[in-house]
């Protein structure tokens, strides 16, 4: 029987498409490869977020007690509106301020100025109040029914001298911020104020724990930080993958499991109290000496309060005043120290223009806070009253 062979053209389709056949095979084995690879990675980028930002800050944790407290939706639509309404965008020289937002509780301008209600701006002789502060004066924690300026205001209004309130506070604001606020203010604002009140106290006080200085804004280490790498954030490169919460978690993992030294030295105190106390009043003392200058070339009469405090007041706390605080405490160990030191310091400059409200809120047995500072309605209400007393007394000098 002859021997056949197979022609050449068979045999080189057959060679092709078993090439293909292999390269079919390879290419869905290599997406199959990659998409799990994929999955791997967000699973794992999804969980190092977890670990590496596991803190709930105190108002969070007071929104979930306030819901379960009170369930009405309300109060669920309000915390609901403040976490959207929770983003900044730069602005000049104050370096941030938050979004526009109109929402049923909380509405902010385009210029970043939270609503004050029972306002009479529209009026040319209605007496012109600028307030500034922190968020405990914006009004964290309560609608914008409930704000101190919008208390204020309605005061004025009751009293048939109806006023102008302008709440130019912002979260995170230092005493130094509000102070250039201001100045911006009054070089761009044609409707120049009568009264200029600033709120502060805790703001001042956290900076120094968060970062060790004093007289700087709050994060600035993390603005620095991304200002002295702004040319490797402009280049080309690979430097986005240290901002991963993968990055950061193996990163944080490393220095946990970093091997200690057989000698253990006695670890230095990471904020001298006593030393950062006293440079946090002097500072405010200066920036108090030029907002008096300022008023005297523009007119206007500056009020200067310090706001209670949960770590400096003498307040009987509530069960859900105590969870707040513990939440905090536990964030943020040994807070109350830095507050209380600094609160102390104040009180021994013995300036009879700077006003301490710390124990304002001592006698009452209801919850008042939602924060360490930042308080309910109610207390913003109590807060007003006392304020609007103290601005009456300055508009008669």
């Amino acid at each position: 029987m002859p021997v056949t062979e197979t022609p050449p053209q068979a045999s080189a389709t057959g060679a092709s498409v078993a090439y293909w056949l292999l390269v079919k095979r390879f290419v869905v084995r290599l997406c199959v490869a990659f998409t799990i690879a994929v999955l791997i990675l967000v699973v794992v980028e999804f969980y190092s977020y977890l670990r590496v930002h596991p803190n709930v800050n105190a108002l969070e944790l007071a929104a979930k007690l306030e819901i379960q407290q009170n369930e009405s939706p309300s109060e669920r639509q309000y915390w609901k509106e403040f976490k959207q309404a929770n983003k900044v965008t730069y602005h000049p020289w104050v370096l941030w301020r938050r979004k526009p937002y109109d929402g049923q509780f909380i509405s902010i301008d385009q210029d970043g100025i939270r609503r004050t209600l029972h306002n009479h701006c529209d009026d040319p002789a209605a007496t012109t109040i600028w307030m500034f502060g922190d968020s405990v004066m914006w009004g964290a924690g309560a609608p914008d029914s409930g704000t101190i300026p919008s208390y204020i205001a309605a005061d004025y209004e009751n009293a048939g001298h109806p006023a102008c309130v302008v709440n130019y506070a912002e979260k995170g604001y230092a005493n130094t911020q509000e102070v250039i606020g201001l100045i911006e203010e009054l070089k761009h604002t044609k409707r120049k104020p009568d009264e200029v009140l600033f709120y502060d106290g805790g703001t001042e006080a956290f900076i120094a724990y968060q970062s060790g200085l004093v007289d700087v804004h709050s994060n600035y280490l993390s603005f620095k930080n991304f200002l002295d790498n702004w040319g490797a954030y402009e280049r080309a490169g690979f430097g986005y993958f240290k901002q991963t919460n993968t990055a950061r978690f193996l990163t944080m993992m490393g220095g946990k499991v970093e091997p200690k030294p057989k000698e253990k030295k006695k670890a230095s105190p990471i904020l001298d109290v006593d030393a950062a106390s006293r440079a946090i009043v002097e500072n405010y003392s200066q920036n108090m000496d030029i907002v008096n200058l300022l008023a005297k070339q523009y007119n206007f009469r500056p009020v200067f309060a310090w706001y209670p405090n949960m770590a400096v007041g003498h307040k009987e706390l509530t069960s859900y005043e105590q969870q707040v605080l513990a939440s905090e405490y536990h964030q943020f160990p040994d807070l109350g120290v830095i507050y209380k030191a600094t609160y102390d310091r104040a009180k021994e400059m013995h300036r009879p223009d700077l006003i301490d409200l710390s124990n304002l809120l001592d006698n009452e047995k209801d919850s008042m806070y939602v924060g360490i500072s930042h308080l309910k309605p109610e207390g913003n209400q109590i807060v007003a009253e006392h304020l609007f007393g103290i601005l009456q007394k300055a508009a008669k000098k």
